[in-house]
């Protein structure tokens, strides 16, 4: 657990909503601090009145209990409630500026990405890549029971419900690689439902769309093998990989499953060995997942199709 932790830790950085890289993010951070300063404020002053009040032992007294108790609480709680409604209608708000939409479905545990911009439909997993500075719509949905979906360093949490399309809006403000994490309990590997934002400058977005349009990589040698072991072994029944199996859509997309930092929903460092103990025993690796382990494969086997599927990028 402590390997995987400090991986996973290594390449998606800190999960801090405190160090805001999005418009969002900020916005609910700045409320956050509105809010910790009102509450504050509220009690010293209530506290002060009392005080007085209790000090006071003549008349007026309800004045001061009224005035400090009611009256100013009230004040204070409505200023919050007219800020945090303006947050909240700048966060959810923009979807007609939005240059590009990503919908994001989610599943027991992973997420399914499609990219549309132009009605393309791009489909990948596990990893969500945006420009920076550019606000992207992003569609939410959940396929099997509630999830949610949050990038603390760039936006607030929005829940995925089944039978039901939750939008918002994601601007990142700065390039990097933030982790982004299921915020609803949603079975028993729940704490292992994780991804990745990717943001990076425009012209590097536009250069990912299009090598994300093209179907995976061919490879020889003995990783070949491994394309001929994933059909063989049934694997197209619930994964796609372009140009190699299309059309499943039970399990994430692989068609550049190597190129990913991660396996399992950000959970393992991504790499043969992962791939291997992923494909041989997954349960071992996230309890509860829906994929069969194939621990029947033989060793050269294994080892090759492990190879394949690290070449695809």
């Amino acid at each position: 657990m402590t390997d995987r932790a400090d991986s996973t830790l290594g390449v998606f950085g800190a999960q801090s909503s405190l160090l805001p890289a999005g418009e969002g993010a900020a916005a609910a951070l700045g409320l956050t601090n509105a809010m910790t300063l009102g509450g504050a404020a509220i009690f010293v002053i209530v506290m002060a009145f009392v005080w007085l009040a209790w000090r006071r032992q003549t008349g007026g007294r309800t004045w001061w209990i009224l005035g400090g108790g009611v009256v100013f609480p009230l004040v204070v709680l409505a200023l919050l409630f007219v800020a945090s409604t303006g947050v909240l209608r700048a966060v959810a708000g923009g979807r007609e500026d939005a240059a590009l939409t990503i919908e994001v479905t989610g599943h027991q545990f992973w997420w399914d990405v499609v990219y549309d911009p132009g009605g393309l439909a791009i489909r990948d997993a596990n990893e969500v890549v945006m420009p920076v500075g550019v606000p992207v719509r992003i569609v939410l949905k959940s396929e099997d029971v509630i999830h949610s979906f949050w990038v603390p360093k760039v936006a607030g949490k929005m829940d995925m419900i089944p039978g039901r399309v939750n939008e918002t809006v994601m601007t990142a403000t700065e390039a990097g690689r933030f982790r982004g994490q299921c915020a609803e309990f949603c079975g028993l590997s729940h704490p292992l439902m994780a991804f990745e934002m990717v943001a990076v400058p425009p012209d590097h977005f536009r250069a990912f769309l299009e090598d994300l349009q093209g179907d995976a990589a061919d490879v020889a040698g003995p990783a070949a093998r491994g394309r001929e072991v994933f059909l063989e072994a049934g694997c197209a029944a619930c994964h796609a990989v372009r140009g190699v199996a299309e059309g499943a859509r039970l399990g994430p997309d692989l068609t550049r499953v190597g190129g990913r930092a991660a396996l399992g929903a950000g959970m393992w460092p991504m790499n043969e060995g992962s791939l291997a103990g992923w494909i041989a025993d997954v349960q071992d690796m996230k309890p509860g997942a829906n994929m069969p382990s194939y621990a029947h494969l033989s060793g050269p086997d294994l080892r090759a199709l492990a190879q394949w599927l690290g070449s695809l990028r």
